[in-house]
């Protein structure tokens, strides 16, 4: 499937307003490809709300954590599923943007406690493309107070025998320059005896819980190896990672092994500079984020679109 061109994109009178208060998950998009299945909720923030293998007695077993069918604040969202990050990833310092000599508060008062991941999780896709194995969905958002300029989004999940193909992209359809950072949210199983492998250039961590801005950096990790007791990342409480794309390679590659060697999830991104890594003690999900930019540091990591210009952020999750 192709995204429609960026110059047809229209202005639609129905485009979304404020936030929303309350997601309702509804029917979702059901996909398969052999013994895979996954469902899309296009009304809960564009979220792949399942991803699952049916074995051969027909059990399934999830490799994220499903999504439930109960409504939720959009701004207190369940830890389940994955969900797409734009205009920006993660949080902005203060929820605020300098650009240009400018000064934007971007948090989106009262729907939001703070401006943490953007507004593409908070607000109702519109489907544009479906098939037994893909769909499209598509965000129009006009200029705002919180973010003053006009953009538009698609996300596209495809499913094969293997895994699951997830491409985002967002446009500026405004006249003016646009700054622009995406990322994709996955919250995996990690349970006690699971293994996390990747590699990277430096991990960044934040002094602690109660300041999330990475600045501990250390450099040349090479190899990294994390297993789970049950959540968290290491010894010292702190449940965020901020690893920089390995510079050998340009890409990143992160494997997770369950016990007893009988799944696996390896997660790729060829076009994400950072990879966010994210499990609180004691919570059974980790988070691989592949991101464009490095979190509280937007105002100087970011790609700037012109009119008509579009950024695109792609991850590849294969399944065993």
């Amino acid at each position: 499937m192709t995204f429609p061109s960026a110059d047809s994109a229209q202005t639609q009178a129905d485009s979304p307003g404020p936030t929303p208060s309350i997601l309702t998950p509804g029917k979702p998009i059901r996909l398969s490809k052999g013994s895979l299945v996954a469902e899309v909720q296009p009304g809960c923030g564009g979220r792949l709300a399942r991803l699952a293998r049916r074995d051969t007695r027909g059990d399934l077993f999830d490799y994220l954590v499903p999504l439930g069918d109960e409504p939720f604040s959009s701004d207190e969202w369940p830890k389940a599923g994955a969900f797409p990050m734009l205009p920006y990833t993660n949080m902005l310092r203060d929820d605020t943007l300098h650009w240009r000599e400018r000064t934007i508060g971007v948090r989106e008062a009262p729907a939001a406690s703070s401006s943490l991941h953007g507004w593409g999780l908070r607000r109702e896709w519109d489907v544009v493309d479906e098939s037994p194995d893909c769909c499209v969905l598509q965000l129009d958002s006009p200029a705002q107070p919180e973010w003053p300029w006009h953009y538009q989004a698609y996300l596209s999940v495809t499913l094969d025998e293997h895994g699951v193909d997830m491409l985002l992209s967002i446009t500026n359809l405004s006249t003016e320059d646009m700054p622009a950072g995406l990322g994709l949210h996955p919250y995996f199983r990690w349970p006690a005896g699971a293994r996390l492998t990747f590699e990277s250039e430096a991990i960044w961590r934040s002094p602690s819980e109660d300041i999330r801005w990475p600045s501990e950096q250390r450099v040349h990790v090479g190899a990294m190896e994390v297993v789970s007791v049950g959540g968290g990342l290491d010894t010292g409480g702190r449940s965020t990672w901020f690893a920089e794309v390995p510079s050998e390679s340009g890409r990143f590659d992160a494997r997770i092994d369950y016990a007893g060697g009988l799944r696996s999830v390896t997660v790729r991104s060829d076009n994400a500079t950072w990879l966010v890594l994210h499990s609180p003690a004691g919570r059974p999900y980790l988070c691989l984020e592949p991101s464009t930019h490095r979190v509280g540091e937007f105002d100087d990591d970011h790609v700037v679109l012109a009119h008509g210009q579009t950024l695109d952020l792609s991850m590849r999750v294969d399944l065993a």
